[in-house]
């Protein structure tokens, strides 16, 4: 079974065009310091107006044999991106990981929360705290340009 199989089973059924997790982990990929190193530099993406769902991830170990790094989602969420991420880069505790990732898709609140919740049955996020239920870990391979 992939990584994604217990979201796109459940979103095939329930979704009249269904949404593939693997696609939406990989939309629109940037990053943000710790707050301990420097500013968030949040401005510099071009997020103003932007409202959808985004994930937070950490970078873990690069293979290479398939030039990837392993990224472990810590946190889903939705609403208005600079204002999300802002807060979580001044409240989420990411000191010892220095650089987050993030990743976002622009969509309507319904659909974004609709998926959220799909992505906390399903998976088990470490900076989630509501209704996180899943309990399998949210796991993408990203490609070095796509974290540059």
């Amino acid at each position: 079974m992939s990584t994604y199989e217990p979201f796109d089973q459940i979103a095939s059924r329930e979704l009249r065009q269904p949404i593939s997790l693997y696609d939406l982990c990989r939309e629109n990929i940037g990053w943000y310091t710790d707050k301990a190193i420097a500013d968030s530099h949040l401005d510099d993406w071009g997020l103003n107006g932007l409202s959808g769902l985004y994930f937070l991830w950490h970078k873990e170990d690069y293979c290479s044999v398939h030039h990837r790094f392993h990224m472990r989602a810590l946190y889903v969420g939705k609403g208005a991106l600079p204002a999300r991420l802002k807060a979580h880069w001044l409240k989420k505790p990411t000191e010892e990981l220095m650089l987050i990732y993030f990743s976002y898709v622009v969509l309507a609140n319904r659909m974004a929360k609709y998926i959220e919740q799909l992505i906390l049955d399903c998976y088990n996020l470490p900076f989630n705290q509501a209704e996180n239920l899943g309990e399998l870990s949210l796991c993408a391979h990203f490609e070095q340009a796509e974290v540059d």
